[in-house]
């Protein structure tokens, strides 16, 4: 099946995926940034908000090398069907159970949905595209992301207080209806000659030094990110912001991250012969690292924002160059399993955000001398350092050929 015409067109297949991750990201962040919010409201601490993101995070995250084992074996298509079918349910259940340890068992199989359809979706995609057109597509694919990431939690922030079973079941109901489309509109991948087996692809990764340096370092970008949905809320919910609040600051970020992710799109595409994918992952880690500052000097909904601008355009110049980086370090046969252990690093590191940055909020909430925020402080040196060890990674060697699809 021919993906890319001559004139560098994509195929209805790759731009399916590009809706798909729309979609998809709206859906989710409906309900995920609302969770902390709808159960703070409840009277339940940011220690038990944390711990479930946590659980999720982990059963998402720590699974997906299964996920892209099972990937590199079973067409993509049918694997991420069944992934948005475990979601829904998870979706259904936070609608259903109103409180207590129960909502465990939503977060799990909210995460084991996403352990399916995560490395699927992007081998999917890499697949489908040559080497040289990976960075635009992946980009691409990242900007249609951003906007259903700026458009969810809007949209659920102003459903959340009275409406919060509705964003369960619309959020359930997309999932459920992309997985059938991935099976309408995603063709099969070409067979292999040998079958990958997952004791294969985890000797062919522990043999790329590289690319497990690159898992290690990347858990602190999602470190820091997963306070979007911890220290953010919880910020304002100490400052007894209006209940409003979180739906206007997400609403302004909205505007601005939807502005800016595409002149930034622009300036990585005509300087990627420039700038390798560690060197601009560093710089997005550096705008992140410096948006903490004003939450550092004074505790206001004004220092709110920063971080909040901070970390989305810190995840628009990182996040595209991540899976680009992936591609390229993989070995063919095992290019989902490769996206399943890159995303161990979100595994441990948002669990360790969530959890971590839930307990530094209830303990290390009070300023220390001149510093407003100490959490802030810690925040913006983890970001830091982990911009610095990025630009210490090397560009790498072309790619092998993608795997092939057939009709």
């Amino acid at each position: 099946m021919t993906t890319v015409t001559a004139s560098n067109r994509f195929s209805l297949s790759v731009y399916f995926l590009f809706v798909e991750a729309l979609f998809m990201n709206m859906g989710f962040f409906m309900l995920i940034p609302m969770l902390s919010i709808h159960y703070l409201s409840l009277g339940m601490t940011a220690l038990f908000v944390g711990n479930l993101y946590a659980v999720r995070i982990l059963s998402q995250q720590g699974l997906q090398l299964f996920g892209g084992a099972i990937a590199d074996r079973v067409p993509y298509r049918y694997v991420i069907l069944a992934g948005c079918l475990i979601r829904s349910v998870g979706f259904a259940l936070f609608a259903l159970i109103a409180a207590g340890p129960w909502l465990y068992a939503a977060a799990i199989l909210f995460g084991v949905g996403g352990a399916l359809f995560g490395p699927a979706g992007n081998a999917a995609l890499a697949s489908l595209v040559p080497s040289e057109l990976q960075a635009r597509a992946f980009t691409i694919r990242q900007a249609t992301s951003n906007i259903g990431t700026t458009v969810g939690p809007v949209l659920g922030a102003f459903l959340v207080y009275d409406h919060f079973n509705a964003i369960c079941w619309i959020a359930g109901a997309i999932f459920a209806g992309i997985g059938i489309m991935s099976v309408v509109l995603l063709p099969n991948q070409a067979p292999l000659d040998n079958k990958p087996t997952l004791w294969r692809g985890v000797r062919a990764i522990g043999r790329n030094r590289v690319f497990i340096r690159f898992v290690i370092l990347f858990m602190g970008y999602y470190l820091i990110y997963q306070q979007m949905y911890i220290a953010i809320p919880d910020t304002l919910h100490a400052l007894h912001a209006p209940k409003t609040a979180l739906g206007e600051l997400f609403s302004l970020e909205a505007i601005l991250e939807i502005a800016v992710s595409y002149p930034a799109i622009a300036l990585m595409n005509r300087y990627a012969h420039r700038w390798s994918a560690p060197k601009i992952m560093a710089f997005g880690m550096y705008v992140m690292a410096l948006s903490w500052l004003p939450l550092i000097l004074r505790v206001n909904v004004w220092g709110v924002l920063a971080p909040v601008v901070g970390l989305s355009i810190g995840s628009v110049i990182t996040i595209p160059n991540r899976q680009t980086y992936t591609a390229l370090l993989a070995d063919k046969p095992y290019l989902a399993t490769y996206f399943g252990v890159a995303s161990l690093s979100m595994a441990v590191g948002a669990s360790v955000g969530a959890s971590g940055g839930g307990l530094l909020m209830r303990v290390a909430s009070h300023p220390l001398g001149f510093i407003a925020s100490p959490p802030a402080l810690v925040f913006a040196l983890i970001a830091l350092a982990s911009g610095y060890l990025f630009s210490r990674l090397p560009s790498p060697s072309p790619p092998l050929d993608s795997p092939g699809y057939t009709g």
